[in-house]
């Protein structure tokens, strides 16, 4: 299935792992909620706003709207689940629904306890997936304690295994309940950035990605952060596809 979306010839990591012949089976079932924790979503995206819930909270500010000042959750989100065929900008992955925890500030920056809140509000609101485009080199009690809480509420969990090029654990990806994403480039090997070791679960493109921004625009980006989406997109259309799967 080719999509009509102007820029998906830019868009090599869907491409890459076969999105595309994946559409000739589902292009995904808006029963299957997918809850990004991150900056936000601008939800007034033309490629965002047909398959964006209002579900989410801002922890940052400590209010009901989680709308994205920052830019990387709208990223995040539109490889996910921007809207697919309808001749505008990027194809997401999965046509499902997507709601926004938004657990960092405009500068990017955040507190465990905020994560941990996004965590456990998009368990108790329906979310099958949560993708966590952030991390940090200390585990607290506190994020995992939300980890296992979405994790025994049947949430598969997906994080970002962090960019600085070593086998350090970076959390919450390094928790079992986890999976932990690293980065490839366009030739499938590893990109520079990415952490490695034996905790990494999988890796998914996260050089050049191609996606949506704040204000309408498109954006370039490279990180794990890039490549979790890619993983947590591709889950939903399993799930999607096979509603029974725990």
């Amino acid at each position: 299935f080719t999509p009509n979306d102007p820029k998906w010839s830019e868009q090599w990591g869907p491409r890459k792992i076969g999105a595309d012949w994946a559409w000739n089976t589902t292009v995904g079932d808006h029963s299957v909620l997918v809850a990004v924790v991150d900056t936000g979503i601008d939800y007034n995206h033309p490629d965002m706003s047909p398959n964006y819930i209002p579900l989410g909270y801002d922890w940052a500010n400590n209010d009901s709207d989680p709308m994205d000042d920052h830019g990387h959750g709208t990223h995040v989100a539109g490889v996910i689940a921007g809207a697919l065929n309808n001749a505008i900008g990027i194809a997401g992955l999965a046509q499902v629904g997507i709601m926004a925890e938004k657990v960092l500030d405009s500068s990017g920056g955040g507190f465990d306890s905020w994560v941990a809140n996004g965590i456990i509000d998009a368990a108790d609101k329906g979310a099958d997936i949560i993708s966590m485009s952030l991390g940090g080199y200390f585990s607290s009690e506190t994020l995992y304690h939300a980890v296992k809480y979405a994790y025994g509420h049947g949430v598969l969990l997906i994080a970002a295994a962090g960019n600085d090029a070593a086998n350090a654990p970076s959390y919450p990806a390094y928790y079992e309940e986890v999976i932990a994403v690293a980065a490839t480039d366009r030739d499938d090997s590893p990109a520079y950035f990415a952490n490695f070791g034996p905790w990494i679960e999988l890796s998914a493109p996260g050089v050049s990605i191609y996606s949506t921004f704040l204000d309408n625009t498109y954006y370039n980006a490279s990180g794990t952060s890039m490549a979790t989406p890619h993983v947590a997109g591709t889950a939903a259309l399993v799930l999607s596809r096979f509603p029974q799967f725990t």
